[in-house]
């Protein structure tokens, strides 16, 4: 018998974990994901490299037991399965399709492996990936970086050349992880969490508009509720893709240049504020989800595991605020945000909801938004084309996420939405207004928000 030492879920773990539980589509668990390289790749090659991989990455030993409150431990390191998939004389859409279908077949929790492989041929002749990960083994960077880490290793066969360095065990990690309470991190940050939900109620504010409040205060009898309904039972899933292109990526980065910001993330998080604030009656107070990767270390950034937490995020802008000085306040704002990223979410909500009148169901918030632009250059430079796909279900209203372009300077805007509540012609509403709000700030930093609600 092996010897196995059990431990408790993280805080990630367990919201993905009830997210899984609480809802009809147990695929919402699942991460969906493709990478093509265009070459004509040794497919028996790549199927050694990807089995390799999983050996080096110990999230693939995850595996719960079912009981009152689950635990994991860590075993053999395998995926339930790892197939061919030849699209050879089909199209593209046929193969999108079936990946679609894949995507959206649930993955068993228990006692089990929590990933499926696909080694694929795609109807150009290409080599690549298609795997169905579990997000409770893994997160969008710890994929992003296994993929790399397969490449590496198929190009090290194919080549001769040395394996690329061993990867970090996510065990280590996730043992720190789960005696984050006994710090004296914990204790400052439940502080920081009780002061943010001590200043005064936030207001809701929704992609469609403040119609959304309104109707849910008819709905309740209360006219001054700054809360609302933002969970459904049942939902259906809506997930597109819209880039912003290289050359207006360019004209954003010399704006962050030269007022000294370190990435795009601030631009990004002003767009998608000034699209909410615009929709609900130029409100000033503005809350949303901003989800932090919590990779930053070395010993985070190349270990598998699932380490992103939701954590409020609020900022009040009166409608005389410059472009600039919103940008500097949601920097501010983020980086005292990311001192306090390691406390729990399921924790964070509980406070809230003592300290506030929001109950459970009920939100603040109804839009998230995580940028995490993670290059995925492999091999020699060959071209590559990287798609995270829809696994058929959804959690929240909706969710932005900003991932690197392929090697092609733009980025790739993912929004996962309920397509039941929000219609596809606001999805790309905001897409458009957000990108013209960036760029018109880039263009005038002195802007007001007033001037840019005024920009259709």
């Amino acid at each position: 018998m092996e010897e196995r030492t059990y431990y408790s879920l993280t805080p990630s773990q367990q919201s993905i974990f009830l997210s899984r539980k609480y809802s009809m589509h147990k695929s919402i668990v699942n991460i969906p994901t493709s990478l093509v390289v265009k070459e004509a790749l040794d497919l028996d090659v790549l199927e050694d490299a990807v089995r390799k991989g999983i050996k080096r990455w110990d999230s693939f030993g995850i595996r719960l037991v079912k009981d009152k409150e689950p635990k994991q431990y860590f075993t053999t390191r395998e995926a339930e399965c790892i197939e061919r998939l030849n699209f050879t004389g089909k199209s593209r859409d046929t193969m999108e399709k079936t990946f679609l279908k894949l995507g959206s077949r649930k993955l068993e929790i228990y006692d089990a492996p929590m990933a499926r492989f696909f080694i694929v041929r795609t109807p150009e002749g290409y080599g690549g990936i298609f795997s169905v990960i579990n997000h409770l083994i893994m997160d969008s960077w710890a994929i992003s970086m296994f993929y790399k880490d397969c490449m590496e290793i198929y190009y090290a066969m194919k080549n001769g050349t040395s394996m690329p360095k061993d990867v970090r065990p996510y065990e280590e990690v996730l043992k720190k992880e789960v005696m984050y309470r006994q710090t004296e991190q914990y204790q400052k940050s439940l502080e920081y969490w009780k002061r943010e939900f001590s200043c005064g109620e936030p207001i809701f504010t929704h992609i469609n508009g403040s119609e959304v409040l309104e109707k849910y205060r008819k709905k309740k009898g209360n006219e001054h509720a700054r809360y609302a309904g933002a969970f459904y039972l049942r939902s259906t899933s809506g997930h597109d893709l819209h880039w912003i292109h290289k050359e207006d990526i360019e004209k954003m980065n010399r704006f962050l240049e030269e007022n000294r910001f370190p990435s795009l993330q601030v631009m990004f998080q002003m767009g998608l504020r000034t699209y909410l604030a615009k929709v609900n009656s130029h409100e000033e107070d503005v809350s949303t989800y901003n989800v932090v990767a919590r990779r930053g270390t070395l010993e985070e950034k190349m270990t598998g595991g699932t380490r992103v937490h939701f954590a409020h995020f609020r900022t009040i802008m009166p409608k005389e605020t410059k472009f600039i000085d919103g940008c500097r306040m949601l920097f501010d704002k983020q980086n005292e945000l990311y001192r306090h990223a390691d406390f729990s979410p399921m924790e964070m909500f509980d406070l809230e909801k003592s300290l506030l009148p929001c109950k459970p169901g009920q939100s603040y918030r109804s839009a998230s938004m995580t940028f995490q632009p993670v290059p995925m250059s492999v091999g020699n430079g060959p071209e590559i084309e990287s798609r995270w796909y829809s696994n058929g279900a959804v959690s929240q209203p909706f969710y932005l996420t900003i991932m690197d372009g392929d090697g092609t300077g733009g980025l790739k805007c993912y929004y996962e939405y309920m397509s039941n509540v929000i219609p596809k012609e606001r999805i790309k509403d905001v897409h458009r207004y957000m990108t013209k709000v960036m760029l018109e700030g880039a263009k005038n930093p002195d802007i007001t928000l007033e001037e840019l609600y005024k920009m259709y």
